[in-house]
C-alpha cells in the first residue's frame, strides 16, 4: 500500500467519526457551540494530515532520492534560501558526477547532456524533506530503451543507497570493498556520500536518505561523523599494488574531490579509468579539460583491467 492510499484511508475514518459525533450531539440536543467543541479535536487531525503529512506521504511515494535535513539551521518555519539552495547543488552535482561516470564506463562513444539535472518531485516541512526524480534526457537527446544514461542514473542512486547502508558497522570499509570490487564504481560512489553528508557549517547536523531506487527503501543516516569517515576513506581509496602508465584524454574533473575521468585510452582496451591526482596539481588541474595527458601510478583493477588510479605523475602531451 503506498503512503498516500495510507493517508487517504486515514483522512475517511476522521470524516466517519466527525460524523459520527456529530449524529451524537444533535441526538444530544447539544448546541451549535457544543457541536463545534466535540468536533475540534479531528478537525484539528485533518488539518494536520493534508498540511505535514500528505505532502511527506507524496514526497515517499514519488521521489527516486529522497532526504530529510536535520540540525539548528532548519528549526524554522521558512528555512534560508541560500540553504535549501546549497543543498540542491549538492546532491546535483555529486548525482550527475556520479551519472555520468558510470554512463562513460558503460559507454565510451555516448554523447552526455552537458547538464544531468534531477528534478524537485516534493518538498515537505518536518525539518526539511526534499524528494528528487531521476534526471530527463535534454531536447537534443533521444531516449531509447536500455539507454546508458538511463541505466547510470539509476544505478548511481542504487549505489548510494547499498553504499549507505552499512557506514555504522566496525568493519564499513572491508564490508564496502567485498560488496563494491569494482574500485571506480565503489570510489565514485563514496565520493558523491561524502558530500551528500553534513559539513555541520549550514546548521545542518543529519541527514536521512531513501528513496524508490534504493534498496529496501530504509532510511540511511548520516551525520558529520560520516563524513569523516568516508573522507578518510577516500584519501587513499586504491587498494591495488600495481604501477602502470596510461595515455587519454581527460573528459570530466572534480576540483574538490581531486578526481578525474580519463576516456580515449590508449592501449589496455579500457573505457574509461578514474584518477585520483595529489594536491600538488590543484593550480594546473583547471587546464586539463579535453587535453592527452599521460598518468604514472598506482592501480586498482577490476575484471584483469585498471579502473582507479592513484596518480603519482601527470604531464599534459597535447
Amino acid at each position: 500500500m503506498t503512503w498516500r492510499k495510507n493517508l487517504d484511508q486515514q483522512a475517511r475514518r476522521l470524516h466517519q467519526q466527525i460524523a459520527a459525533t456529530q449524529r451524537l450531539v444533535l441526538d444530544a440536543g447539544g448546541s451549535e457551540e457544543q457541536l463545534t467543541q466535540a468536533c475540534a479535536p479531528y478537525y484539528q487531525l485533518l488539518d494536520r494530515l493534508y498540511t505535514e503529512d500528505l505532502p511527506l506521504a507524496n514526497a515517499m511515494d514519488d521521489s527516486d532520492l529522497l532526504l530529510h535535513l536535520d540540525g539548528s539551521g532548519l528549526q524554522t518555519v521558512n528555512p534560508r534560501l541560500s540553504l535549501v539552495a546549497g543543498v540542491f547543488g549538492d546532491v546535483r552535482k555529486q548525482v550527475s558526477t556520479m551519472i555520468k561516470t558510470l554512463a562513460g564506463a558503460m559507454h565510451e562513444t555516448l554523447t552526455l547532456p552537458k547538464e544531468i539535472d534531477l528534478g524537485l518531485c516534493s518538498f515537505a516541512r518536518g525539518s526539511l524533506y526534499l524528494g528528487f526524480s531521476l534526471p530527463e534526457p535534454g531536447e537534443n537527446y533521444k531516449f531509447l530503451s536500455g539507454d546508458p544514461l538511463v541505466a547510470a542514473s539509476r544505478e548511481a542512486l542504487h549505489t548510494i543507497g547499498a553504499l549507505t547502508g552499512d557506514l555504522d558497522r566496525t568493519d564499513a570499509y572491508e564490508k564496502v570493498a567485498h560488496d563494491f570490487p569494482d574500485p571506480l564504481l565503489r570510489d565514485a560512489g563514496l565520493t558523491a556520500v561524502a558530500h551528500l553528508a553534513p559539513s555541520g557549517r549550514r546548521g545542518i547536523e543529519t541527514v536521512d536518505l531513501t528513496g524508490n531506487c534504493l534498496p529496501d527503501k530504509r532510511w540511511r543516516h548520516l551525520t558529520l561523523d560520516t563524513r569523516q569517515r568516508v573522507k578518510t576513506w577516500l584519501d587513499k581509496p586504491v587498494l591495488g599494488t600495481e604501477s602502470v602508465t596510461l595515455v587519454g584524454t581527460v573528459r570530466e574533473i572534480d576540483l574538490d574531490a581531486r578526481r578525474i575521468e580519463l576516456r580515449q585510452i590508449e592501449s589496455k582496451e579500457l573505457t574509461s579509468l578514474r584518477g585520483i591526482y595529489p594536491a600538488g596539481y590543484d593550480r594546473t588541474a583547471k587546464s586539463w579539460i579535453d587535453r592527452r595527458v599521460r598518468l604514472t601510478g598506482r592501480v586498482e583493477s577490476f575484471q584483469g583491467k585498471p579502473r582507479l588510479m592513484q596518480v603519482g605523475q601527470l604531464d599534459v602531451i597535447g
